[in-house]
């Protein structure tokens, strides 16, 4: 078997490990003051605040942004997206993602991780003094077991990333007169431009 240098290993180990996910978890963020009533308040980034590194290069290389939202209905109706008021962005209405098509672009390639089953053939020499050298093939358990571990990792990380997005899917809430709603979107978006709520017409 072919032997590989034990730093070459650990390198391997502790470079792209899997990460697991970290709630987002809107209503317990800092929102900037929103409109003239902060009725409709919202945070970009919140991924990168949130500490979850690699979905948020998800979401740069897939142009979505996943956006906090905090609505505080002053309006004595309920309100319901897309029945009685939508979010724009500029003049036009924001490209609201379904959660499916968010879950999908935004996640850890699990697959990639199969690249650990490498570690199966290193080796570690062992001198035994004069000339002899024994071989301990550590990669055997290694390799399998940090690819198992990372996979899981990285499955259950999407999977909880998923609920979270469906727990706080806007377009799905009813928010009551009176009281505040949080949700999280992901917007088809380059940039962060402005976003503003606009309550329809009955």
């Amino acid at each position: 078997m072919r032997s590989l240098p034990p730093l070459i290993a650990m390198a391997c180990l502790f470079t792209s490990c899997a990460a697991s996910y970290k709630p987002i978890h809107p209503p317990s963020l800092h929102y900037p003051q929103g409109d003239r009533n902060d009725s409709f308040q919202y945070k970009y980034d919140v991924l990168q605040l949130t500490r979850n590194k690699k979905f948020a290069n998800k979401e740069f290389s897939n142009q979505i942004k996943v956006v906090a939202i905090k609505i505080t209905n002053h309006t004595g109706q309920p309100l319901r997206y897309g029945t009685n008021y939508k979010i724009f962005s500029g003049d036009r209405e924001a490209d609201i993602l379904p959660v499916g098509e968010v879950a999908k672009h935004i996640r850890e390639s699990v697959p990639t991780y199969l690249l650990y089953l490498f570690l199966t053939e290193a080796n570690i020499p062992v001198d035994e003094g004069g000339t002899k050298e024994r071989i301990i093939p550590i990669g055997l358990f290694l390799g399998p077991a940090v690819t198992i571990l990372n996979m899981r990792i990285a499955a259950n990380a999407n999977k909880h990333f998923r609920q979270e997005m469906e727990e706080y899917n806007l377009l799905e809430t009813e928010i009551p007169s009176g009281q505040t709603g949080y949700g999280l979107i992901g917007i088809q978006s380059m940039d962060f431009a402005p976003l503003y709520m606009k309550v329809l017409d009955k």
